[in-house]
């Protein structure tokens, strides 16, 4: 079933692919490949530097811009996988983000803040797009 693409929708999706792109150049960064300043300043911001930034940092956050990618281009196309599969990543991302906060660093809250936001308007948009059913008796 379609939705209608409101502003709101829009809002969201644009807010996915800026967090998407921040993913990929925090994930880049954290290679090298933006070069070796970057991966410097990068991991000075770690409070506790990790051994093997690739899979605890680069892995994940490439897999979250990716899938942050489609599924904003799903909130844009007005599909209603585009608004489950947003919240499902959102909610991923703040497991991942509480687990950085914990082990990595704890400025990762930041991530938290605006998957919470995401899944704050999707979900009371969808609660007021389909109303609860009555039972028939």
């Amino acid at each position: 079933m379609k939705h209608k693409r409101t502003s709101g929708i829009t809002a969201v999706a644009l807010l996915a692919m800026v967090q998407s792109a921040l993913r990929f150049y925090f994930a880049l960064g954290t290679t090298g490949a933006l070069g070796s300043g970057i991966e410097a300043q990068l991991t000075t911001m770690l409070e506790n530097p990790v051994t093997d930034p690739l899979l605890v940092l680069t892995v994940p956050f490439l897999l979250l811009g990716a899938f942050g990618v489609v599924t904003a281009i799903g909130l844009l196309a007005g599909k209603r996988w585009g608004i489950h599969g947003t919240i499902a990543l959102s909610v991923v991302t703040i497991a991942y983000d509480a687990w950085a906060m914990a082990a990595i660093q704890c400025t990762a809250v930041m991530g938290i803040i605006l998957p919470a936001a995401m899944i704050g308007y999707l979900v009371l948009r969808e609660l007021r797009a389909d109303p609860p059913r009555e039972a028939a008796a």
